[in-house]
């Protein structure tokens, strides 16, 4: 793809999601392909993350994981792993038929997107701090919007709601998983366990 239809498919991600979903399933881009983009993704977001907090600080549960970039990106590339699987899991669960990379390539896409969608709110927080918190909350509900066509796509439902259901029930599965991840890697609700 060229840098022009990138920046095509990126509006294209903003006005007709269900289409642009369409779009990426036809690529047939390797899973392995896709799993190295979305390590880069989570490496990305983890810096641009790092980037806002030094920006504009703000107290925050589990201190110590958002004050640590390395600890953030690997809180959030496990809990992407496990959001694929698990969206994969639960969607078929409800008749769905996508597979694997159907889920993959959609989360790949929409962490770009998302990567895109923090550099304007760190640059609209500098420029104009009140225009940046507002844009914040509308890209976290346009971000459900275009996931709920995602998954919609993905799993070939033609039901929004269904794809509601499968969001709903895939994130307490991976908010479960995500509490198991930061258990191992030491962190507390307090923060970094001091011994890791």
């Amino acid at each position: 793809m060229t840098t022009r239809s990138l920046k095509d498919l990126a509006v294209q991600t903003l006005t007709a999601p269900r289409e642009a979903a369409e779009y990426l399933l036809g690529l047939n881009i390797a899973r392995n392909t896709l799993w190295m983009a979305l390590v880069l993704a989570t490496v990305l977001n983890a810096l641009l993350f790092s980037l806002s907090n030094y920006l504009f600080p703000t107290p925050m549960p589990m201190q110590g994981l958002f004050d640590n970039p390395l600890l953030y990106a690997l809180a959030q590339g496990g809990g992407l792993a496990i959001t694929v699987f698990v969206l994969t899991w639960v969607g078929n669960m409800m008749g769905g038929k996508g597979q694997l990379g159907d889920v993959l390539i959609a989360l790949v896409w929409l962490q770009f997107m998302r990567v895109l969608a923090q550099a304007l709110v760190i640059v609209l927080g500098v420029a104009i701090p009140m225009l940046g918190g507002l844009v914040s909350l509308a890209v976290l509900g346009l971000s459900v919007w275009i996931l709920l066509n995602f998954i919609n796509v993905a799993h070939q439902f033609d039901s929004l709601g269904k794809s509601f259901l499968v969001l709903f029930l895939a994130a307490m599965g991976v908010s479960f998983g995500i509490s198991i991840i930061l258990m191992l890697i030491g962190v507390s609700a307090e923060g970094v366990n001091p011994n890791v």
